[in-house]
C-alpha cells in the first residue's frame, strides 16, 4: 500500500510501497477514503509531541472495513466507518467516566500507532464509529476532528448557553466551525482573524461580528463587549495568540485554549484573580461527541463544504501539509 510516513522531525514526510497491516484478534483493517490535515500533525512533524518514528501520522479519518480480527463482531467488511484516533484502556478511572479522551494510558492514532495517510489502516475495533451508506466519507472525515473538536470545546469545557457572547480566536478548520457551533448554541459571536479571507468565511459561518487581529482588537473586543464576553475559544497554535486572547478577557471569562503549541506565555496570578477569569485547556472530543456531530450533520444543522474545498492525494502530503495555516485554505483533505 501507498503510505506518507514520517521518519525523522523538520523532514518531509517519505511517500513509499509498504506492506499492507493485517489486523489482530481485536483490530479492524480500514480501507481509508479521506484523512483531513491540521495543525497537530504541523506540530507532529516538528517534534512538538513525542511519536514512535518511523510513524504513518493522520488522525482525522473516514474509510471502508477491509478485514476485521477474529474476536471482533461489532463490524462486517464493507462497513462505512469513521475513526476515533485516541486509543483507550476503557479501565482507567477518567475511561470509565465517559472521558476517554482523558485516559491515563492512552495511544494516538497517528503518534504512537500508525495513522491514516495511507491507503488502509489497522485500529482497535473498538475506534471503529460505523455510519451510514448515504452519508459522504469526505464530510465524515472533517467531521471527527475539525468539527469535534470545537464541539467539544464548547459544550463541555466551556458549557457555552444561549446568549453568552463567544469571541473565536482564528477562523481555520477549527474556529470557522467554532462560530457556527457556538451560533448553534444560541450565542453571539465575534470572530478574530489577521485574514480577511477567513474573517469573510466567519461571516458565512453565522459570526455577528468580525474583527482584524491587529494591534487594536482587544480594545475592539472590549469596546463590543463591555465587561468582557463570556467565552474565548482560542484556536491558533502560538503563544503570542495566547497571550493576546487573555489580554482580552473580562469579568468571569472563560478561556479555552484549543490550539497547541510547545511556547509559553506569561501571566500573573492577579490578572486572573481581579477579573475572576479561568483558563481550560480542550483535548480532542470523545466519541459521544462524534455521535453527535453526526446527528447535527445529518439534520442540516453542521455544513462541510468550507472545509473538504481542497484535497489532494497521499503522493501530495507535503505540500498538504504547507497549506496549513494559509488564508486561502482553511482545510485540505487526502482522498484515497
Amino acid at each position: 500500500m501507498r503510505a506518507a510516513v514520517l521518519n525523522t522531525y523538520n523532514s518531509p514526510l517519505e511517500v513509499k510501497e509498504i506492506p499492507t497491516p493485517t489486523p489482530g484478534p481485536e483490530e479492524v483493517l480500514i480501507k481509508v477514503s479521506a484523512c483531513g490535515v491540521c495543525g497537530s500533525d504541523i506540530l507532529l512533524s516538528k517534534g512538538g509531541f513525542p511519536a514512535v518514528l518511523p510513524v504513518i501520522p493522520g488522525h482525522e479519518a473516514s474509510g471502508t472495513v477491509e478485514a476485521v480480527g477474529k474476536n471482533v463482531d461489532t463490524v462486517s467488511v464493507g462497513t462505512p466507518v469513521a475513526i476515533y484516533y485516541i486509543d483507550h484502556c476503557t479501565e482507567c478511572e477518567p475511561c470509565v467516566a465517559g472521558k476517554v479522551n482523558m485516559c491515563l494510558n492512552l495511544k494516538r492514532m497517528g503518534v504512537e500507532f500508525n495513522g491514516a495517510f495511507a491507503e488502509s489502516v489497522v485500529v482497535p475495533a473498538r475506534n471503529v464509529i460505523p455510519v451510514e451508506e448515504s452519508d459522504s466519507l469526505l464530510d465524515i472525515a472533517v467531521l471527527t476532528d475539525a468539527v469535534a473538536t470545537p464541539y467539544h470545546a464548547l459544550k463541555t469545557i466551556a458549557k457555552a448557553k444561549t446568549n453568552e457572547t463567544v469571541v473565536v480566536w482564528g477562523i481555520g478548520g477549527i474556529g470557522s466551525n467554532a462560530v457556527q457551533i457556538a451560533k448553534l448554541f444560541g450565542c453571539h459571536v465575534i470572530a478574530v482573524s489577521r485574514s480577511e479571507e477567513k474573517l469573510s468565511l466567519a461571516k458565512e459561518m453565522g459570526a455577528d461580528k468580525t474583527i482584524t487581529a491587529d494591534s487594536e482588537c482587544i480594545k475592539k473586543i472590549k469596546d463590543l463587549t463591555g465587561s468582557g464576553p463570556e467565552i474565548i475559544i482560542q484556536t491558533v497554535g502560538s503563544a503570542e495568540a495566547d497571550r493576546n486572547a487573555f489580554e482580552a478577557v473580562g469579568v468571569g471569562t472563560r478561556l479555552v485554549l484549543v490550539g497547541a503549541t510547545t511556547e509559553s506565555f506569561q501571566l500573573s496570578s492577579t490578572e486572573m484573580i481581579w477579573s475572576e477569569s479561568s483558563i481550560h485547556g480542550s483535548r480532542g472530543f470523545t466519541p459521544t461527541d462524534i455521535k453527535e456531530v453526526f446527528d447535527l450533520y445529518r439534520s442540516g444543522d453542521i455544513v462541510t463544504d468550507h472545509l473538504t474545498k481542497s484535497t489532494k492525494t497521499v503522493d501530495q502530503i507535503n505540500e498538504a501539509l504547507e497549506s496549513v495555516g494559509r488564508s486561502d485554505t482553511v482545510r485540505t483533505v487526502i482522498e484515497f
